[in-house]
C-alpha cells in the first residue's frame, strides 16, 4: 500500500461538510428525546419526560411504592444491547430491564438483584452491556427500592450495541493547555474511568491527543466529570496545524456524550469554550475515540448513504486511484460487526475523478451503518469512514407470528395468520444484520404455515421478519443451535 495516498476521508470533504452538524456527530442513544410513559411519578416536578431530556440537571421520580416501571416506545423494532441508567440517591435495589414487540408481551433482557451502582458525578450508574436482543418497547420495572422513596432517573438510554473493541487514543501521548494538581491529560486515555484530567478553573481549555498515524474515527465516547463541558468542540487535525471540526456541542447538560462521527485524521481534540460549574474548568474521566489506524489508499472525496424510497442509496466519489482492485460496500446493524453486500470493480490506476454507486434494496428496518471496504491489487485491504442511515420507514400491522421450535439445529415452521390472500416475503437477518436469505410466497387468507430451513447457517441467533405490501406483520428471533 502506498503511503502517500490520503488517508480516510480528506479534510477536504469534512470542510465541505462542516456547514451541519448532523452530519458530523448523529447521537446513538435511541431512547434521546423520546417521552417515555410511567407508572406513576411523585408530582408535576417529576414528569416521566425528564428521564430522556439529554439533561443530568433533571429526574421522573415515581411514587413511594413497589413495583413502578418506565417505558420507552423507540417507534420501530430495534436492536437491544445496552442500557445505560443514571439514578438518583433514590436508586433501585432490584430490577428487571424488559423489551417487548407489542408493549403488552415483555420478556426480561436482564436482572438485576441486590443493585450496587457506580457512585459517579454524584449520580448512580448501572451500565448493562451485551443485552443481545431486539424490541420496540423498552422497559424498567423495578420491584425493589433501595430507599424509602420512590424510584428517580435522571436519565435512562438504550443502545444498539454494546461497543467492546479498544480506544484508538488509549495509552497514546496527549497535552492539555493546563492541569489541575495531579490530574494530567493521559488520565483521560488510560482506560480506568476512575482517574480524570481536569483544567483550572476556566473558560477555553482544550485537551489533545495524538494518535500516532491517522485513524478514521466513527464513533466517539465522552465520559466528563462534574465539570463537564457545556460549550464545546471536537476537531481533527493532520499536522496538529490546521485544525477542522467534526461535532459542535451547544449547551450540553450529560455527563455522557457518545456519538456517531465521520472524521479522519491523527490528532484529535476537544475544544472546551465553557463548563459546567460556573462556566469554568473541565474534567474527563475518559475520552475514547473508536474506528481504524489503516487509512484507505485511495482519495476519497465523498461517501454518502441516504434513504431512496424503500432503499437505501451508497455513493462515493474517487479523485485518484492508484493499485485499485475494488471496493465492497458493508453494512453493519451495531456499527462494529459489518458484513458486505456488494463487490464493486474499482479503475485501477486513475488521476480523474471516478463516482461509484450502490443501491441497498433491502435495508435494515433499524439503524443500519455502512463503510467501504477497499482491496488493492497486490491483496491488501483497508477500510473507509462509517456513515449511519435511520432505518428505512416502514409501517408495522398488528399480528402475531410464531416460531417452533425455538431454539432449533435444523427446521422451525414460521405461523401467522393473514386477513386476506397477498403476497408475502418473508426475510432472515443474521446478528450483524446481513440479510442471509428471502423468499416470496402466495399467503392465503386464515392460517398460513412456512418452513425455513436453518440448517445451511452457522450457530447463532436471526432475526425473522414478515412483510406484505410494505408492511411489517412481524419480526422475531431465531435461535439456530448446535
Amino acid at each position: 500500500m502506498k503511503t502517500h495516498l490520503l488517508a480516510g476521508i480528506t479534510l477536504l470533504v469534512l470542510c465541505l461538510l462542516a456547514g451541519s452538524n448532523a452530519l458530523f456527530a448523529q447521537n446513538l442513544n435511541l431512547a434521546a428525546g423520546i417521552k417515555p410513559i410511567s407508572s406513576s411519578q411523585e408530582n408535576a416536578d417529576f414528569p416521566a419526560s425528564y428521564a430522556t431530556d439529554n439533561n443530568q440537571a433533571t429526574r421522573w421520580s415515581s411514587q413511594f411504592a413497589d413495583p413502578q416501571s418506565l417505558v420507552i416506545d423507540l417507534g420501530t423494532v430495534q436492536s437491544i444491547d445496552r442500557v445505560r441508567i443514571s439514578w438518583e440517591v433514590a436508586y433501585a435495589k432490584d430490577f428487571e430491564v424488559q423489551v417487548s414487540n407489542d408493549g403488552i408481551n415483555y420478556t426480561t433482557a436482564r436482572k438485576v438483584t441486590g443493585n450496587t451502582p457506580v457512585n459517579q458525578n454524584s449520580k448512580f450508574i448501572n451500565e448493562l452491556a451485551n443485552l443481545g436482543t431486539i424490541g420496540r418497547y423498552v422497559r424498567m420495572l423495578g420491584t425493589a427500592r433501595a430507599t424509602p422513596y420512590g424510584y428517580s432517573i435522571f436519565e435512562f438510554e438504550v443502545y444498539g450495541f454494546t461497543g467492546a473493541a479498544a480506544s484508538l487514543a488509549l495509552s497514546k501521548e496527549a497535552e492539555a493547555s493546563n492541569t489541575q494538581a495531579n490530574f494530567t491529560p493521559a488520565m483521560a486515555f488510560d482506560g480506568d474511568p476512575t482517574t480524570r484530567w481536569s483544567t483550572l478553573f476556566t473558560t477555553n481549555q482544550n485537551l489533545e491527543i495524538d494518535l500516532g498515524q491517522t485513524a478514521t474515527i466513527s464513533r466517539v465516547y465522552l465520559n466528563w466529570e462534574a465539570a463537564y463541558g457545556v460549550n464545546f468542540e471536537l476537531q481533527v487535525s493532520a499536522d496538529k496545524n490546521n485544525w477542522v471540526t467534526f461535532a459542535t456541542f451547544t449547551n450540553n447538560q450529560v455527563y455522557y456524550n457518545e456519538y456517531g462521527v465521520v472524521a479522519s485524521g491523527r490528532y484529535v481534540r476537544m475544544l472546551g469554550a465553557s463548563g459546567g460549574q460556573n462556566n469554568g474548568g473541565f474534567s474527563i474521566f475518559e475520552l475514547q475515540l473508536f474506528g481504524s489506524f489503516t487509512p484507505l489508499p485511495v482519495s476519497l472525496t465523498s461517501f454518502v448513504a441516504v434513504p431512496q424510497g424503500s432503499s437505501v442509496a451508497v455513493t462515493w466519489t474517487t479523485a485518484t486511484e492508484l493499485n485499485n482492485a475494488g471496493f465492497e460496500v458493508q453494512r453493519s446493524a451495531n456499527s462494529l460487526d459489518f458484513s458486505t453486500l456488494s463487490k464493486v470493480a474499482g479503475a485501477g490506476n486513475s488521476a480523474t475523478i471516478h463516482a461509484y454507486h450502490y443501491l441497498d434494496a433491502a435495508p435494515l428496518a433499524t439503524t443500519g451503518y455502512y463503510r467501504l471496504k477497499q482491496t488493492d491489487q497486490d491483496g491488501k485491504t483497508a477500510y473507509g469512514p462509517v456513515v449511519a442511515v435511520a432505518g428505512v420507514g416502514r409501517a408495522v400491522v398488528t399480528a402475531t407470528i410464531s416460531v417452533y421450535p425455538n431454539p432449533t439445529a435444523d427446521q422451525a415452521t414460521v405461523e401467522w395468520d393473514a386477513s386476506a390472500a397477498s403476497p408475502v416475503r418473508w426475510h432472515l437477518t443474521s446478528s450483524t444484520g446481513q440479510v442471509v436469505h428471502t423468499e416470496t410466497l402466495a399467503a392465503q387468507a386464515g392460517h398460513n404455515a412456512q418452513a425455513i430451513d436453518l440448517r445451511p447457517y452457522a450457530t447463532g441467533s436471526y432475526v425473522l421478519t414478515v412483510e406484505t405490501a410494505g408492511q411489517v406483520l412481524g419480526r422475531t428471533r431465531i435461535q439456530k443451535s448446535n
